[in-house]
């Protein structure tokens, strides 16, 4: 699968691509460093909650476009209730990633492994676990952060979003909850945080852009 998905990136507008299955999460990635598989499970069981919808409403999807600003997200549906996530640049050749992740997609589909039909699991049980988990700490984040720092941190999240895309969110979540632990939030320690974020991100042309996105 990793050959699969490596020819995948390698087209042109593409950053990166990975294989989510309901049951078992990521099967498989290759995605920069800055996407941590928590991140990439949160967008697979996203995407995977608006495929069920969809059943439920009678439509027949086979693949999925989502059109952000700052990135275009091509799904391709898989048998066993797995996904192909690809990740590419807002303006990239969608005829052409479609024709040729069209042919690998089937390549994909005949070596997922068997495993992933054989426990039957509780979709909604999966997909309702991480919003908890995200509720929990959006409460901690707002009762140390206050009402000016959470408009700076809208525009951090404007910032990181055109660095790294749809999963900015999830990231800067995460890394706020580090930030809180390690520092007394406050406009004086945000600079503490832009580096935490910078070691997120893991990459030096990317960190520059973040950074002179944020000024």
């Amino acid at each position: 699968m990793d050959q699969l998905l490596q020819e995948i990136t390698m087209l042109p507008g593409v950053l990166g691509c990975f294989v989510f299955n309901a049951k078992q999460g990521v099967l498989g990635s290759k995605m920069p460093p800055i996407f941590k598989k928590n991140n990439l499970q949160t967008v697979g069981g996203l995407i995977t909650r608006t495929v069920q919808i969809g059943n439920m409403a009678m439509l027949l999807l086979k693949e999925i476009e989502m059109q952000y600003n700052e990135s275009l997200l091509v799904i391709k549906l898989l048998p066993k209730e797995t996904l192909l996530i690809i990740i590419c640049e807002p303006n990239a050749n969608k005829s052409l990633i479609n024709m040729t992740t069209g042919m690998l997609a089937k390549d994909i589909a005949e070596i997922l492994p068997q495993s992933s039909i054989s426990r039957p699991v509780n979709p909604q049980a999966k997909l309702q676990k991480p919003v908890v988990v995200q509720a929990q700490v959006i409460q901690q984040q707002k009762a140390v952060i206050d009402g000016e720092l959470i408009s700076i941190l809208k525009q951090v999240k404007d910032a990181l979003a055109m660095v790294i895309g749809p999963i900015s969110g999830p990231v800067l979540k995460d890394t706020v909850k580090i930030w809180t632990k390690q520092s007394s939030p406050s406009t004086s320690s945000l600079p503490d945080l832009a580096k935490l974020l910078c070691t997120e991100i893991n990459d030096k042309d990317l960190e520059e852009r973040f950074r002179k996105e944020l000024k």
